[in-house]
């Protein structure tokens, strides 16, 4: 049995099985999973990389087991279209002494749209862009039971970074969004569309470290909040 499903009782009566699977799905991947990072526009050159330890949680109310995720993502940013990549792997627990875990991973694609400000060290001013991120992902349950759930998702994250003395910057964004989830096992499978909105604050605290708090939300009556935060470090 899929961790979530059971959930699909408790939430709406009327919600179909697809839209209930495609909240699973969409949890269980990465994208939604974990909350969104916020970083300023153009924030990370072409060749640059970083690192980041993300958690996110949700409960669905005080009789359910609390969910944890925990991942590691590594970005670079590309040499074309103002682009950057994201790969992230990602572990969920339970805190459940007869609930199974799931191995997640993603890959995120994202393509800076618009954007206005300079960033350098003359000119630090308020820094505002709007991009295109294209989301995939998957999951498998641990254990003997063949489960799996996966997600496809597109979102518009609207970005804007604020000056902070001489080095450091105070980050927001808001992430719009839509994705395909899907839920398969044993004697069933099922999937469906669901729109999503995540935002996140983050702190430069220096040139390479950031904390970043957020939360995000797949879009279904009665379903809970992600929240969690993240902490990043440039490489370079």
């Amino acid at each position: 049995m899929l961790l979530l499903l059971f959930l699909g009782a408790r939430r709406a009566v009327a919600q179909s099985q697809g839209q209930l699977s495609a909240w699973d799905g969409l949890v269980l991947s990465p994208v939604g999973a974990l909350v969104p990072i916020a970083r300023a526009p153009g924030d990370l050159a072409a060749g640059h990389d970083e690192l980041s330890l993300r958690y996110g949680r949700w409960r669905y109310d005080s009789e359910d087991a609390v969910h944890d995720n925990i991942g590691l993502a590594w970005t670079r940013g590309l040499g074309f279209a103002r682009a950057q990549v994201t790969v992230t792997a990602a572990y969920e627990m339970v805190e459940c002494p007869t609930c199974s875990s799931w191995a997640a991973g993603g890959i995120d694609v994202q393509s800076t749209l618009w954007e206005h400000g300079v960033a350098s060290a003359e000119q630090r001013q308020l820094r505002t862009g709007i991009a295109l991120c294209l989301s995939l992902g998957g999951a498998k349950v641990s254990g003997a039971e063949a489960s799996t759930a996966g997600s496809t998702a597109i979102s518009l994250p609207i970005d804007v970074g604020f000056p902070l003395g001489r080095t450091s910057w105070l980050s927001a964004t808001i992430v719009p969004g839509y994705g395909f989830g899907h839920v398969t096992g044993p004697d069933f499978a099922a999937g469906g569309l669901l729109p999503m909105i995540g935002g996140a604050i983050s702190w430069n605290a220096t040139s390479r470290m950031s904390v970043n708090i957020g939360a995000q939300q797949v879009i279904l009556s009665g379903a809970p909040s992600q929240v969690g935060a993240a902490l990043s470090w440039k490489l370079r």
